[in-house]
């Protein structure tokens, strides 16, 4: 405990030489890691110990209320996680070429990062709401002295101070309120919907203030609504107040997936997929809430144990993601994924960390986030069984969600590599991107491994980690459901292995280079597209024809087409005054002698009498989009159909996971499913006829 109250201490007198001597700036930003990885490593060493709760008083606070410090297992927990993605990121800001810069954004970085640091551990370590709500402003107003004066960095004040607000507030509270306060505060600093809009400019306007955000922040918030809702001395909660936080995660998780499928930017993917894992965590916390109130310890355990999964890969993927964009902005000169791609070539190293961030905060095995998918569905299906129609709808839409919002980190994450990291070039800037520094990289390299090794070891991890936290917060640990291999709801279920899916993966891999290798022929073949062929670009077309290079939007416009429901069996005819129909970007879509090609989202134009077009033989020409005429709405099938499309996906999703968690597939949730997605389905042929 003295320790770790030395390592704030460190901290905030780091921050202050740092902002006092912007010379040394760099050198006092590499003590400062120095002493987040040490206090990093005893946080880790205290949960793994198991030790007593220790306390101390501080000799400053408020007259009559000094501040007070506790450490126990969860703010042990949370501790480590924070100081570790800390030291990240001060390691990061002093390797980085911008920090090189001692009068501008690097001296800045240096000196507000150990600076919030420190009051975010006060907070961790807080005994009390005023400790613990008055660390948080102060970390608040620092971040926002040290950034740019403008209105992100104002709201981001904002909501820090709502959050520190209400934290103090629920301290005096009656236990009725506390669930109001952590939704109010902490849940609108972790990005819960309504208010998750802030936090997209807050990402894109500082990075500093981004990355504190996504690794540090949100954990933080997180550990706040533990404390609120599971702290001790916290009351048997009423059967409802699960709800609010279920129906708000859900909704979150869904939202953030869309955002950040469609995001235009590195930055905004960044804060929506930090509104996606902080809605999982409030359906993890709804579930658990549930369960106390139905007396299911198990249940609760799955549900607190993805809690832990979950803020714990938030805290070293997210800080990954936000340093490997970090490093991508500086190399290739934006943040724009229309003005990005084929960083693979020219930064092999951040893309390869991107994409391990990517595919552990998305729920793909073998990542972190597809364990703690997996146990809130098994929490899910473990709840108590009402006899009510109402209750057994809401049980099937919050597993449907919770399929909808993976599948959706699966796109984004599959649009975000395609779109900055493969391919050609778009432009010149990221022709000739470059890598950050070696230390830099190395830091990279770094939290790369931990978050490939946290989803390979996500049991022992909890074993080591969680069992001790999961004792204070729920009054059980986690040995029945972690096991040094895997993963399991119960003794009778298989449960999930990750180190064999890893191998599985692997033999996958190795076996498809190695037929590719048989293949593929050595020397590169040069050839039109139409005979499977890559020409290369002519002189006057270095990054090759813009026809052929697909623009940074991806499926964007698809995706929306299929989210608008004024566009669902809409023509898209060709423009009356005589422009030829465009593509799904903006671009005239022409074949190689610059004929205009037909657009298969386009309905064939009409003859002069108002009928279909028809061919030679006289039969109507075939319609590729299902739309028919204009004006004229066609039932299913076609690509414009998209609530249908949705309805099956989330049907499909909840009776796979039915089927996963042991239930029969005839059973009465998947039933009620699957007949209300085939009534919609119903409504939508009569709507559309």
């Amino acid at each position: 405990m003295i320790l770790l109250t030395a390592v704030i201490a460190a901290l905030l007198c780091l921050g202050g030489l740092a902002a006092a001597w912007p010379s040394q700036a760099r050198r006092l930003a590499w003590s400062a890691a120095a002493a987040a990885v040490l206090g990093a490593a005893a946080a880790s060493l205290s949960v793994t110990l198991a030790d007593l709760p220790a306390a101390i008083t501080l000799p400053i606070g408020l007259p009559g209320a000094a501040f007070r410090l506790s450490l126990d297992p969860p703010a042990a927990f949370f501790l480590a996680l924070t100081y570790a993605a800390g030291a990240a990121m001060i390691a990061f800001a002093a390797a980085s070429e911008a920090a090189a810069a001692t009068a501008t954004g690097g001296a800045r970085a240096t000196v507000s990062i150990p600076i919030c640091l420190g009051f975010f551990g006060l907070a961790i370590l807080g005994a009390d709401g005023l400790t613990r709500g008055a660390a948080l402003i102060a970390a608040a107003t620092a971040l926002w002295a040290s950034g740019p004066a403008d209105r992100s960095a104002a709201v981001l004040l904002c909501v820090t101070l709502l959050a520190g607000a209400a934290v103090i507030a629920a301290a005096a509270a009656p236990p009725q309120a506390r669930l109001w306060a952590a939704l109010i505060g902490p849940g609108a600093l972790a990005g819960l919907v309504p208010p998750q809009r802030w936090i997209g400019p807050a990402h894109r306007e500082a990075a500093q203030a981004g990355t504190l955000l996504a690794g540090v922040a949100v954990p933080v918030a997180i550990y706040l609504m533990l404390r609120l809702l599971f702290g001790t001395g916290s009351i048997v909660p009423p059967a409802w107040w699960g709800l609010p936080l279920s129906l708000l995660g859900a909704v979150s998780a869904v939202a953030g997936g869309v955002d950040a499928a469609r995001a235009a930017d590195l930055d905004t993917a960044l804060a929506a997929g930090t509104v996606r894992q902080t809605g999982l965590v409030a359906l993890g916390l709804g579930i658990a809430l549930s369960a106390r109130a139905a007396d299911l310890p198990a249940v609760e355990t799955m549900a607190l144990a993805a809690v832990l999964l979950l803020a714990g890969m938030q805290a070293i993927a997210g800080t990954l993601q936000a340093l490997a964009n970090g490093a991508i902005r500086d190399g290739a000169g934006t943040r724009q994924l229309d003005r990005l791609g084929g960083l693979v070539h020219r930064m092999p190293g951040t893309t390869v960390c991107l994409l391990a961030a990517l595919i552990g905060l998305a729920a793909l095995p073998p990542g972190v986030g597809f364990a703690a998918a997996w146990l809130l569905v098994h929490a899910l299906i473990g709840l108590p069984h009402a006899a009510t129609l109402p209750s057994q709808l809401l049980r099937c839409a919050l597993i449907a969600t919770l399929g909808l919002a993976s599948a959706l980190a699966a796109a984004g994450l599959l649009r975000l590599t395609g779109m900055a990291c493969l391919g050609r070039p778009r432009t010149p800037r990221a022709a000739v991107a470059r890598e950050p520094p070696r230390p830099a990289r190395l830091v990279l390299a770094a939290l790369a491994v931990a978050a490939t090794a946290a989803g390979v070891l996500a049991g022992p991890l909890l074993i080591l980690f969680g069992d001790a936290p999961m004792r204070t917060l729920s009054g059980t640990g986690v040995r029945p459901l972690a096991s040094w291999l895997g993963i399991a709801a119960g003794a009778e279920s298989p449960g999930y292995a990750p180190l064999p899916v890893t191998g599985l993966l692997l033999l996958t891999a190795a076996l498809v280079l190695w037929l590719r290798r048989l293949t593929v022929p050595s020397s590169i073949v040069s050839g039109p597209a139409w005979e499977d062929g890559f020409a290369a670009p002519p002189a006057w077309l270095p990054f090759g024809d813009p026809v052929t290079q697909t623009a940074g939007s991806g499926f964007v416009p698809e995706f929306a087409r299929c989210l608008d429901p004024d566009s669902m069996g809409v023509v898209q005819a060709a423009d009356r005054r005589g422009v030829a129909p465009q593509g799904a970007y903006g671009v005239p879509v022409s074949d190689a002698r610059g004929v205009p090609a037909p657009d298969l989202c386009t309905s064939p134009a009409p003859d002069a009498d108002g009928t279909r077009a028809r061919d030679g033989s006289g039969t109507p020409a075939h319609d590729p989009s299902g739309v028919g005429s204009a004006g004229t709405r066609l039932p299913w099938p076609g690509p414009g159909r998209g609530r249908p499309a949705a309805v099956f996906l989330a049907a499909g999703s909840a009776v796979g996971f039915s089927r996963g968690g042991g239930v029969r597939p005839g059973s009465a949730p998947a039933l009620v499913l699957i007949l209300l997605a085939a009534l919609l389905i119903l409504c939508s042929w009569i709507g559309a006829a």
